[in-house]
């Protein structure tokens, strides 16, 4: 006698298999996204969305590959799909943001990164973007606090701590810099930015020796730092040292 399976289990089983597809497909796209494979992570996500039309991690990936790609009508078109399915999703009005401040218009840029942010006040990626936004309308000092907020959620994000000692050096704040540069190495010590920023900021309080090893320390580590080479040979050249 011939077992039968039972109609229900069958179409459990179906869902499964088809909710295994969509995500390793998304997964896929993302990968390819991560890759610079722009062409092919769009048609997989667009493959996702006629399955899925209300799927707001296809409409984020598709958003970003738009803006990636330089699209920015689409882009913005995407990010808003992704709010109407979902109001509260943070990453959508960061997206959003990105394509205002990419337009210009930096003022509706930091309406949605200030809402992106409140609406999840751990999203680092958001406090990144805000900051680079309130750089470009020259708020410095609120800049400095975005900086500050996103390092508070993540302190071993060693490059956006490099960013931030770049925004104190400019404002003129260069204990506070160098603070911030030491702390990157101490994170990763193979960072040769964070070496280079470092001599500036010794050269600029006129520590012409520490400067120096400073900047033979970053090009050391990347031999292809061209900016490292230029600050080491302009302070060599300022201090008359010739043999180096």
């Amino acid at each position: 006698m011939q077992t039968q399976i039972p109609l229900q289990t069958s179409s459990v089983k179906i869902g499964e298999v088809h909710q295994i597809s969509s995500m390793g497909l998304l997964e896929l796209a993302h990968k390819e996204y991560q890759t610079a494979d722009y062409e092919n992570a769009e048609r997989h996500c667009m493959q996702l969305l006629r399955q899925e039309s209300n799927n707001t991690g296809v409409l984020l990936l598709l958003s970003s590959i738009h803006f990636q790609c330089r699209r920015l009508d689409k882009s913005a078109h995407f990010s808003t799909m992704a709010i109407k399915q979902n109001p509260l999703l943070a990453e959508a009005y960061s997206n959003l943001g990105n394509v205002y401040k990419e337009r210009g218009q930096l003022q509706e840029a930091l309406e949605n990164y200030r809402h992106a942010v409140r609406l999840k006040p751990d999203f680092i990626d958001g406090y990144i973007n805000l900051a680079a936004a309130l750089v470009a309308a020259r708020d410095m000092e609120q800049a400095v606090q975005a900086y500050v907020t996103a390092l508070q959620y993540n302190p071993d994000l060693y490059c956006v701590r490099s960013d931030l000692g770049n925004l104190l050096k400019a404002l003129g704040r260069l204990d506070e810099a160098k603070a911030c540069y030491l702390k990157a190495i101490e994170t990763r010590p193979d960072f040769a930015v964070a070496w280079s920023n470092l001599g500036c900021v010794f050269n600029a309080q006129g520590e012409i020796w520490l400067a120096i090893h400073h900047f033979e320390k970053a090009v050391a580590l990347d031999p292809n730092f061209l900016d490292a080479y230029i600050n080491l040979g302009n302070v060599l050249k300022e201090a008359r040292i010739f043999d180096r």
